[in-house]
């Protein structure tokens, strides 16, 4: 491999940076190109399958249970974030409540 010819000092420290930088937003790219399928795939068969005159969520149909079920894999990437906030809430509520009994 032929050596840089540019020989500024921490040169190589930026290109690592900025490869990594560039590696993390193409992971969360991913996640959000996955997500953004399965709902959507979701949302198509919730509609699809959807009786006349209906509400969307009222007499709900085969095609609409998958519908759901693609809805809630493409939230599972998110779920980390819900369980996160529960904990952090709770344990606000439990030391609240230690504290004030």
């Amino acid at each position: 491999m032929a050596k840089s010819s540019i020989s500024i000092p921490f040169f190589d420290v930026f290109k690592y940076a900025l490869v990594g930088t560039f590696g993390v937003l193409s992971a969360y790219l991913l996640v959000a190109l996955y997500s953004l399928t399965f709902v959507s795939i979701g949302f198509y068969l919730l509609n699809r399958y959807n009786k006349k005159n209906t509400e969307l969520f009222k007499n709900l149909q085969f095609g609409q249970y998958i519908g759901l079920v693609f809805i809630f894999l493409g939230l599972l990437p998110y779920i980390q974030y819900f369980f996160i906030s529960l904990m952090i809430e709770g344990g606000g509520y439990a030391f609240e409540q230690m504290i004030n009994n």
